[in-house]
């Protein structure tokens, strides 16, 4: 692997330039044809593709031109040999050297089927969780004094349907015991819902962060909800997680139940977005906000919303004697 990222082009190079130099020249023009089409077709190819590891592609660009451009160089060399079986032999790499400029192309065409297909069924998805979230509005609108048994009627008849899930898991009238039923379900985006959702209990909070096969999913989640239990967003706090640590931050700043000491560490290290939610925070007390308040420059107060009036409102409030 690493002779083909590495030693091949670095071989493949240096034979080019040796025999630019010093000849013979035949068939350099087609090898660095084909070694120039092969890595644009990659580069098309890896540039169009959204998956998460599709940037490794580049490493191996370089090793899959210098190998066509050295099949194809081999060609030229071999197809004017007098005998019959090298001039197939020559036919032959030249193939080869044009497979591989053509298994990025097709890779990359491929990728952009899938691609709009995905855009197609996320377009689709989309427009059936809207027009479920005013099914469900009316739902609730019909059921006054009843809109938990009613939802939760719903939910039951909807329960593989994630485009009735997820809007129906914003509501505030889902009861804890079916939040509790659905943590435990395959979708990772409803189960992230649940996480979000007011009434989901601490027991079922814990259980999403403890069983979950991906948990940094829901760090940001985890952190805002009011009723994750303490031990885990200590844990949080602390977790140099996979993504980016401000998001964490800023959630912990925003959730009133995070313990008094995170909130300092906080006011004292957070970027101007963390002390935006810090400000806003119920919990906020006198010592959070003469700590927070000063390290806001004039045009980050006006970035977070919180002016100099405001800031002196919520000293009179909080600091007061």
């Amino acid at each position: 692997m690493l002779s083909f990222i590495f030693a091949l082009p670095l071989v493949c190079a240096v034979t080019f330039i040796v025999l630019l130099v010093r000849g013979p020249r035949r068939g350099l023009a087609i090898g660095l044809m084909m070694c120039c089409v092969t890595m644009a077709a990659g580069y098309w190819a890896i540039v169009h593709s959204r998956g998460s590891t599709a940037g490794i592609g580049f490493l191996f660009l370089p090793g899959a031109g210098a190998l066509s451009g050295a099949l194809a160089t081999l060609f030229a060399r071999l197809r004017v040999d007098p005998r019959p079986a090298v001039r197939a032999v020559a036919w032959l790499l030249l193939l080869a050297s044009a497979g591989v400029a053509a298994s990025y192309g097709v890779g990359g065409a491929r990728e952009q089927v899938k691609n709009r297909d995905r855009d197609r069924q996320a377009e689709e998805s989309r427009r059936l969780i809207d027009l479920n979230r005013l099914t469900i509005a009316q739902l609730v609108r019909n059921n006054e004094g009843h809109e938990g048994i009613a939802l939760d009627a719903e939910i039951e008849r909807h329960r593989a349907d994630r485009t009735f899930l997820i809007p129906a898991l914003e509501s505030p009238f889902v009861s804890g015991d079916r939040l509790d039923a659905l943590s435990a379900n395959d979708d990772l985006g409803v189960v992230l819902m649940v996480a979000r959702n007011p009434n989901t209990r601490s027991d079922t909070l814990e259980r999403i962060y403890r069983t979950s096969s991906y948990p940094p999913y829901f760090f940001q989640a985890l952190g805002e909800h009011e009723n994750t239990p303490i031990a885990i967003l200590r844990h949080l706090a602390d977790q140099p997680a996979p993504m980016s640590s401000e998001m964490i931050d800023r959630a912990l700043a925003h959730n009133p139940s995070a313990p008094r000491d995170i909130l300092d560490r906080l006011a004292g290290r957070g970027d101007v977005y963390t002390l935006r939610y810090l400000l806003g925070n119920p919990a906020l007390d006198c010592g959070l906000l003469r700590k927070a308040a000063p390290r806001l420059a004039p045009g980050d107060r006006n970035e977070v919303h919180s002016s100099d009036a405001t800031i002196a409102g919520l000293e009179a409030r909080l600091c007061a004697p």
